[in-house]
């Protein structure tokens, strides 16, 4: 199997927790759902259709931590936009203390069924093109990011290190080491078009960027890689 990799970077990232509401947090890696908008904004295709080609079912997906995880929390003002036609008359403002990653960087492996929108996905990055602008979560977190190539990604079922982020239940079990920060968070793996979350589930990263080490199944072997697809 053929996959894509290319890193993704930013100033600041934010994906909201689902079950955070008047102080939003944010997951510390972007859950495959956001990274779906992320495709479907390099590719062109509108928010109300990108799911249609892009989900959990099309889409094979690993996600590698290239920067330690850090996290900073600063207050924005939100204004109400719904009762003024005229944004000058707005007078109100909320103070919302909002959690943010900072200098947020990532390293994706992908693959998509569509043999048609896989290579478009391939040259897009490789030229560096994005249809919609690409961002970290949020419209005003702009993201960067890098062509790395195309690989071959090798089936193996029993893995002694793993470098990506990995669902927990193909963790048979972890090494822990001095220095490394193990993390596990619930993650929304795939929706619909109604943007009705399908799946969640739990996913084992270290947090500094190292690999984990153990022993794990249903991993892939990609040059001198191994990552697990969520």
């Amino acid at each position: 199997m053929k996959v894509l990799v290319f890193d993704i970077w930013g100033d600041f990232g934010h994906f909201k927790k689902f079950y955070t509401t008047s102080s939003p947090l944010t997951f510390s890696v972007p859950p495959p759902t956001s990274v779906y908008g992320m495709f479907g904004a390099i590719l062109g295709f509108g928010k109300d259709e990108y799911l249609n080609y892009i989900n959990g079912k099309t889409i094979k997906l690993a996600i590698q931590i290239l920067n330690p995880i850090k996290k900073t929390r600063m207050t924005i003002n939100l204004i109400d936009t719904k009762n003024s036609n005229s944004f000058h008359l707005i007078k109100s403002r909320t103070q919302i203390k909002t959690e943010f990653l900072k200098n947020p960087s990532y390293r994706f492996y992908v693959n998509i069924n569509n043999e048609d929108l896989f290579n478009k996905l391939i040259q897009k990055v490789k030229n560096k093109e994005t249809y919609y602008t690409l961002s970290l979560g949020l419209a005003n977190l702009l993201a960067n990011f890098k062509y790395i190539g195309v690989f071959e990604a090798k089936s193996t079922d029993n893995a002694d290190f793993v470098n990506s982020a990995i669902l927990s239940k193909n963790v048979e079990n972890i090494e822990v080491e001095e220095g490394k920060k193990y993390f596990k968070e619930k993650l929304p793996i795939d929706m619909n078009q109604n943007r009705e979350v399908l799946r969640y589930e739990d996913v084992i990263m270290e947090l500094n960027g190292q690999k984990l080490e153990g022993s794990f199944k249903k991993c892939y072997k990609v040059k001198d890689k191994i990552v697990s697809f969520l």
